[in-house]
């Protein structure tokens, strides 16, 4: 004879079994009829797409597309992605949703800083060092020569070159001190780090990549206090503890 089992379950764990089930179908139910409601309502239908003042030259089909979409099912990184590989002199770029009928594009503007030659045409880099595009034709902006470039240059991404940031830092340096801002650099060469010619038409400085700040804040002196005279000074270099001034040579006695 079958012995009677002595496993007997309380009614209230039952009660709260079933209770538990309910709650959860209940749940469970609400969820997709929220996700059925946010996927098919026509208030998250995509009315407008904004893109920020600064980058207003946007103008790609995939954003005009985005109008009439449900806002739920845009691949935001998606379309980030896109953007950004179409337009490397953006960034900070944000693509993000505005509830309930909108998508923003936000980002900053890179400008240009300066050109590098690049496989013989003109890059323009921004003041972070950043491959914007290239240029054509030439734009006013000082050219800057170095070694190490290399033959693989992507848009949108920081130079690989050692040159790149004591450039910035050069240039940033001249354009933070009034008196050295108005002076016009049409070129400077990075190819040897000991002696940096940068030229600003017939007048030249040289430096090197050694406290250059401290040498460009003398040369503010010197200008401040007028002591140069650019009709007779051909170059300046700063690379000695006291500058060295070369004299444009005498035409009267040629």
């Amino acid at each position: 004879m079958a012995k009677k089992s002595n496993v007997s379950i309380p009614a209230i764990q039952i009660i709260r079994v079933i209770v538990f089930l309910c709650i959860g179908f209940i749940l469970f139910v609400a969820y997709t009829k929220s996700v059925e409601f946010l996927k098919e309502s026509p208030l998250f239908t995509v009315r407008d797409v904004m893109i920020d003042t600064s980058i207003q030259f946007i103008d790609l089909p995939e954003l005009r597309r985005l109008k009439g979409r449900n806002i739920f099912t845009v691949d935001l990184l998606k379309v980030q992605k896109r953007i950004k590989s179409q337009y490397p002199q953006i960034a900070q770029l944000r693509v993000i949703r505005q509830l309930p009928d909108r998508i923003k594009v936000l980002a900053k503007q890179r400008h240009p800083f300066f050109q590098v030659f690049q496989r013989g045409k003109l890059l323009l880099v921004d003041n972070e060092g950043v491959a914007l595009y290239y240029a054509s034709p030439p734009v006013e902006l000082p050219l800057v020569k170095g070694n190490g470039m290399g033959s693989r240059v992507i848009l949108g991404a920081p130079l690989n070159a050692k040159f790149v940031g004591p450039a910035i830092g050069i240039l940033k340096g001249f354009l933070s001190r009034p008196h050295l801002a108005r002076l016009k650099m049409t070129e400077m060469d990075m190819s040897n780090p000991s002696r940096i010619d940068a030229a600003f038409g017939g007048f030249h400085v040289i430096l090197d990549q050694e406290n250059y700040l401290a040498k460009l804040a003398i040369l503010e002196t010197l200008l401040a206090q007028k002591k140069i005279d650019f009709n007779q000074v051909k170059y300046i270099d700063l690379r000695f503890n006291e500058p060295v001034m070369g004299e444009v040579p005498d035409q009267s006695n040629s």
